[in-house]
């Protein structure tokens, strides 16, 4: 799979986030979707401002702000809410109530994305449409005032399902030249996987700016095909290195592919013969 060498060995893994639904069954049968359930004491965070409740669907008691972060007391039951199906937790913290799980993510980060100064705050969550949608929130702007780009699931093509479990984590500037969401996407089977890393740029500081896929990987695992790649950022040189590994038939040695990418308004651009192209 994906080795992402800007990590360090110390860096505790990131959680797993799961919302997966088999193709088949029919979008109302609630027990068909796998979500993550969280245990006791984990902390969450609210994915967009969020309401709480005193009870599961019941009164509305205060609102959680972009980002805040609760910690989950008990776990209730599932529902849906906007088309997205998960359970309501009990959670303390400032505001403390139930709170529909869907809008809560284990995903929050307070990081000067764009290079600005100011610091964003960036929250990842699943979506109604098994997508991970990353949310940007400049820190002088009105409430309100977000940035969101969804990114697709990958890995269920092979066994009919929709959804993934994903995995994010953030690469500062100092590793690759520009801060970066990384999202890893996949299934606990042999299928294909998928990785995106999401920049976010804008004109200065209190400027909404924009999000876009910087960089984007995919693979499979399906011996004897497998195809797998590593990949090396050097912040310094504002450059991606991507090493390539294809096997097509076992007992046979892999081929090998090397490519450099470069940095260019929040995009990897591959370079080819000395020339980057867009």
């Amino acid at each position: 799979m994906l080795l992402l060498l800007s990590l360090t060995a110390e860096a505790a893994p990131p959680p797993q986030y799961a919302y997966t639904r088999p193709e088949s069954a029919d979008p109302g049968q609630l027990e068909a979707y796998t979500f993550t359930h969280w245990p006791a004491r984990t902390t969450l965070f609210a994915a967009t401002e969020t309401e709480v409740f005193d009870a599961p669907g019941g009164k509305r008691t205060g609102m959680l702000a972009f980002g805040e972060g609760v910690r989950v007391e008990e776990p209730g039951a599932v529902g849906m809410a906007d088309d997205r199906v998960d359970q309501w937790i009990r959670v303390s913290g400032e505001h403390p109530g139930w709170v529909f799980g869907g809008q809560l993510t284990p995903y929050r980060w307070d990081v000067d994305m764009d290079g600005d100064g100011e610091r964003e705050l960036v929250t990842a969550a699943w979506v109604s449409g098994f997508t991970v949608r990353v949310r940007v929130l400049e820190p002088n702007m009105r409430a309100g005032a977000t940035m969101q780009l969804d990114v697709d699931a990958a890995g269920g093509g092979y066994i009919s399902q929709l959804g993934a479990i994903a995995t994010l984590d953030l690469i500062p500037a100092s590793k690759a030249g520009i801060a970066l969401i990384h999202v890893h996407m996949g299934v606990e089977a042999c299928a294909d996987f998928r990785d995106d890393w999401i920049s976010y740029s804008s004109a200065g500081p209190s400027r909404i700016g924009s999000e876009r896929v910087a960089l984007s990987l995919s693979g499979l695992i399906d011996p004897p095909n497998d195809s797998e790649f590593t990949v090396e950022f050097s912040g310094k040189r504002k450059t991606a290195y991507v090493t390539h590994s294809q096997a097509e038939a076992e007992g046979q040695p892999p081929s090998i592919t090397n490519q450099r990418y470069v940095l260019r308004d929040g995009v990897f651009l591959l370079e080819q013969n000395g020339a980057v192209s867009r």
